[in-house]
């Protein structure tokens, strides 16, 4: 297991700031401000060419137990089998391709990817809370688990199952997302959080930047992480129920859109909290960088999103994603979505391969 050691990015601020999460977030990648260059190339750019002197930072070390081949040999039909049913699902419903990937952060957000999200306890488990209440998804999960149980029999964990549906998801034809490789072999956790503990730990719209940052920072993630899979938004609904509050407010202080402010009340006015709303009201189906274009011109749906250009720590990666071709946020976004399902996991004997995704094994 690793516990993330986050790098404060609090203090700093400007262009000092956002040159510092660059060069940090990009070591190894071709993704947002990169060109291509490996970690080596990286060192060499902070610290004048000195071999050996660059420390990997800490979201981007290896996680120990995590392996790309961890089930060839004891279940080697595992991302087959799971990318299989996440594309006929998704198919026959396209909604549910965001609805997994908020399954995924969800379970995240509280203690790790470790499956705790889907432990059914009436009342008690985080899947109760209220800031479980429009998650979906969960079926899918337990059918794919059922059919894993039937060819490789207490093998592969609901953590690996919720992490590889996540990414098919995002890669799936209705999406046409990016596709990465994964590690497996997350282990359950043998217990679960209560419904209080997720709606202290899950972020909320409403928040501030401030505390988008601390939580991605106590998780091990960055600025750029937070800013990138956000972009998640580019796709997707909300309800009116999370829409609403504030909405007035973000008219009367020239935030949003009024054009777009005047058709939300016009929709969210006299539908019930449960009336839905695309997230990226230009092109609600593609996987693009419109979400980012969006918040330039005052029409994100979600406070909390529209709060990301505002702020001059996050406002840059913003102003960069809509500026750029949607390639860079989409790359950017691939490699957030692997560091997010590798911190804080359990891993060995930490945790349990559990028979139902619903239950802890008894």
């Amino acid at each position: 297991m690793r516990t993330p050691r986050a790098v404060s990015f609090l203090a700093l601020s400007g262009l000092l700031l956002l040159l510092a999460v660059s060069v940090a977030a990009t070591a190894g990648s071709n993704g947002y401000g990169g060109g291509g260059g490996g970690s080596d190339g990286a060192a060499a750019g902070s610290n004048g060419g000195q071999e050996g002197s660059y420390k990997v930072p800490a979201y981007q070390e290896s996680v120990a137990g995590l392996d790309e081949r961890y089930y060839e040999k004891s279940c080697p039909k595992m991302e087959e089998i799971v990318g299989t049913a996440v594309m006929k699902a998704v198919k026959a419903d396209e909604t549910l391709a965001a609805s997994i990937i908020r399954l995924f952060f969800h379970d995240f957000a509280v203690g790790g990817v470790d499956g705790s999200v889907l432990i059914d306890v009436p009342g008690q488990s985080e899947k109760y809370a209220q800031a479980s209440r429009t998650l979906r998804g969960f079926e899918l999960i337990e059918e794919i688990k059922k059919e894993l149980e039937a060819k490789c029999h207490a093998t592969v964990s609901c953590a690996d199952i919720l992490t590889a549906a996540a990414r098919d998801a995002v890669a799936s034809l209705a999406v046409r997302g990016p596709y990465w490789s994964l590690k497996y072999g997350r282990k359950d956790r043998k217990g679960y959080f209560s419904a209080g503990t997720a709606d202290r730990d899950v972020p909320m719209n409403g928040q501030s930047v401030n505390q988008l940052i601390a939580f991605f920072e106590k998780n091990g993630l960055n600025i750029q992480d937070l800013v990138a899979l956000s972009g998640a938004h580019t796709i997707g609904r909300a309800t009116c129920g999370a829409v609403r509050p504030g909405l007035l407010g973000r008219l009367k202080a020239g935030t949003l859109n009024w054009q777009y402010g005047d058709f939300l009340q016009r929709k969210c006015g006299t539908g019930g909290d449960a009336e839905y709303v695309e997230l990226d009201g230009e092109t609600p189906t593609a996987f693009d960088n419109q979400y980012y274009k969006n918040l330039l011109h005052g029409k994100g749906l979600l406070d909390t999103d529209q709060k990301l250009l505002a702020d001059s720590r996050t406002g840059g990666f913003v102003r960069s994603y809509a500026d750029q071709k949607s390639r860079a946020f989409v790359g950017q976004f691939a490699q957030s979505m692997r560091r997010l399902g590798e911190v804080q996991v359990l891993t060995g004997n930490e945790g349990e391969v559990r028979h139902k995704c619903s239950a802890v094994n008894y």
